[in-house]
């Protein structure tokens, strides 16, 4: 039987990327440019008081995901719950968040986790990017009526022209607040601190930004930031790609070389009479 191998050509959609192959190793060539997410963590006075954990000396926890709780559009690809925890997770771990054993490390904060798409033009978007009128130069000072200080928008700060720019577009957003472990389940549980970080929706999904959020928002959990917080995005997409469905366009067919047939063995002579 003839043999035949068939090529298969593979469309593989990477959502944020195209991957190329070169001599060198794999290089990954983007789409587009994702820019900076901006984080946010407020903390309490009671949040102060604590030691920032460390690997050496963690901080154990139990807690919550409430999911895509923030917002959604139609249509947008969300991310499996499972994958976004397991990643908050791992993540938290870098930083000396572990998560609790019964009768080995007992939990001493409850964390709470939610994400999803937060709208422009919106209060609560300015509070959840972390604007402050106090960090910006050229503020309004006077209600509706321009004064000098639009004069000096050009010397705002690259976190106050960030965040201007990012409230006004959809973004993503997630949030992740710690409460004492045993006050959460009491009428007045006490908050520790709010992490917060936020990037823009335009061109992304749900599903592919919100890891690279978290991953490159990791040393900023549960440390008070003063200002918002700039975190690269693209070098660490680069560390994480995440693939697509496979889909089959179309295969060829390459028939393997045709077998000759052998050649038939060799007879061994017949020896003569009167021959050794």
């Amino acid at each position: 039987m003839k043999s035949v191998s068939r090529l298969l050509v593979i469309a593989a959609a990477l959502h944020f990327s195209v991957s190329v192959l070169t001599a060198g190793g794999l290089s990954i060539l983007f789409g587009s440019h994702w820019g900076s997410v901006i984080v946010n963590t407020d903390m309490t006075p009671e949040g102060r008081a604590l030691a920032l954990p460390t690997p050496d000396a963690p901080v154990y926890y139990l807690g919550r995901s409430l999911g895509c709780r923030l917002g959604s559009i139609p249509g947008d690809r969300l991310p499996d719950e499972k994958e976004m925890v397991r990643i908050v997770v791992n993540t938290l771990a870098k930083q000396g968040y572990l998560g609790a054993q019964k009768n080995v490390h007992e939990p001493t904060l409850f964390l709470i986790l939610e994400w999803g798409e937060l709208q422009p033009r919106s209060g609560d978007l300015l509070w959840f990017l972390g604007y402050d009128p106090r960090q910006d130069i050229a503020a309004p000072s006077g209600g509706n009526m321009l004064g000098p200080e639009v004069f000096l928008r050009n010397c705002r700060s690259p976190e106050v022209e960030r965040i201007l720019e990012y409230a006004r577009e959809p973004v993503y957003g997630i949030i992740v607040t710690a409460f004492e472990y045993k006050s959460v389940k009491t009428e007045h549980p006490i908050a520790y601190w709010q992490t917060r970080i936020a990037l823009p929706a335009n061109g992304k999904s749900m599903a592919n930004a919100l890891p690279v959020m978290v991953i490159a928002s990791g040393p900023v959990f549960g440390k008070e930031t003063k200002k918002a917080m700039l975190r690269g995005t693209d070098e660490v997409r680069q560390g994480y790609v995440s693939l697509g469905e496979m889909e089959v366009l179309d295969y060829y067919e390459d028939k393997a070389p045709e077998e000759k047939p052998a050649a038939p063995a060799s007879q061994p002579e017949k020896s003569q009479p009167g021959q050794k």
